[in-house]
């Protein structure tokens, strides 16, 4: 039994000291962790709350702020230096893929201040106006057959034709299904309509005039419909003055894109890149 307790030990402190010796293999140059200004700022930004409503900028931080950033990248930096010493980069794919997105956030946050007008806004507003449009709305009721044989189809026309309730009651109620979405559709656009018949059925109900008299039959993937519309609205192109704020987020994230882009290939062109 004490052999066995002894071998257990000597095996547990054989495992002890490969890791010891792992944790203090290490290239000198990862010794130095070199901080400034700069660099605590691009940690800062980096991984700065998205979702805080209230974004403090690095130059309007206290004292004791900086320091607790100071502490928390020398960490990540201690961490990230113990992984590539250890080679993780290389067998782990998770590692090295953020390793990756960290080298792109880097370059984005170094990429210089654009240079903005309003006249460049709304050129760039002008070129993109399809971006910026009130989709069509409709509001309707419909009525929903699943069968969709001769005989109901042709009493759906004679009723459309003559609006007899009567005649509806008598030989159409009995034949009213449960339509698997909604029944009614208020200020509605043609792409959430699509979502529940499909394009051309879609563009068929929008053909339709607002009226107080149910229209079709119009058919479906799902079977027959009569329509009643109540409204319907053409799209409409918002104005610049709507939507300045988006214009300048979509401005700013595609030409961030772009020179991310051009920064990239710099960058790449400056490797030996060797197919072995």
């Amino acid at each position: 039994m004490t052999k066995k307790i002894l071998t257990i030990l000597g095996i547990f402190f054989g495992i002890l000291i490969v890791l010891f010796g792992l944790l203090n293999k290490r290239d000198q140059d990862f010794d130095a962790i070199i901080i400034n200004d700069n660099i605590l700022k691009n940690f800062y930004l980096a991984n700065r709350n998205l979702e805080d409503p209230v974004f403090i900028r690095y130059s309007d931080l206290s004292e004791i702020q900086i320091a607790l950033i100071r502490d928390d990248y020398i960490k990540r930096e201690v961490l990230k230096r113990e992984a590539l010493n250890w080679g993780l980069d290389k067998v782990d794919p998770i590692i090295s893929s953020r390793l990756s997105q960290l080298g792109e956030q880097f370059l984005v946050n170094n990429l210089p201040d654009e240079d903005l007008s309003e006249e460049i806004l709304i050129s760039f507003y002008n070129k993109n106006n399809h971006f910026y449009i009130d989709d069509a709305k409709i509001t309707f009721s419909h009525i929903f057959f699943r069968n969709s044989d001769e005989k109901t189809i042709a009493d759906l026309i004679y009723y459309v034709q003559n609006q007899n309730e009567q005649f509806f009651t008598n030989n159409l109620l009995s034949k009213v299904s449960v339509f698997p979405y909604q029944k009614n559709y208020a200020q509605r656009s043609e792409s959430f309509i699509r979502g529940h018949f499909s394009e051309k059925t879609t563009k068929e109900i929008f053909a339709l005039n607002s009226s107080t008299r149910w229209q079709g039959p119009i058919e479906s993937p799902y079977g027959l419909h009569l329509i009643k519309v109540s409204s319907i609205s053409d799209a409409k192109q918002k104005a610049y003055d709507e939507v300045s704020d988006l214009v300048l987020k979509r401005f700013i994230s595609e030409r961030k894109k772009t020179n991310l882009k051009l920064e990239l290939e710099k960058k790449i062109s400056s490797y030996q890149i060797i197919d072995d």
